[in-house]
């Protein structure tokens, strides 16, 4: 059974969304759902859904986005608000 997993990310404008996206879908069954995100002077700031089967998958999309040098934060939300 899947669940859907909300991650509030703020990276650098010159940071591409496929390189993000590409984080997400590397991981074997992670499927994303939604993205939201807008810019906010020099960075974007936004939300992104995805579908994971385990929690381990989401750990590891977490500490994948996370290690990019170029993310400024990520954080896990639990408001469902965003879709």
């Amino acid at each position: 059974m899947s669940k859907i997993f909300f991650l509030k990310i703020i990276y650098r404008n010159a940071v591409s969304l496929h390189k993000i996206t590409s984080i997400v879908e590397s991981v074997k069954g992670a499927k994303i759902k939604h993205l939201n995100f807008i810019s906010k002077g020099r960075e974007f700031v936004g939300v992104i859904a995805f579908e994971a089967s385990q929690l381990i998958d989401f750990e590891q999309i977490f500490n994948l986005i996370r290690g990019n040098q170029d993310i400024s934060e990520v954080e896990q939300i639990t408001d469902a608000g965003f879709c």
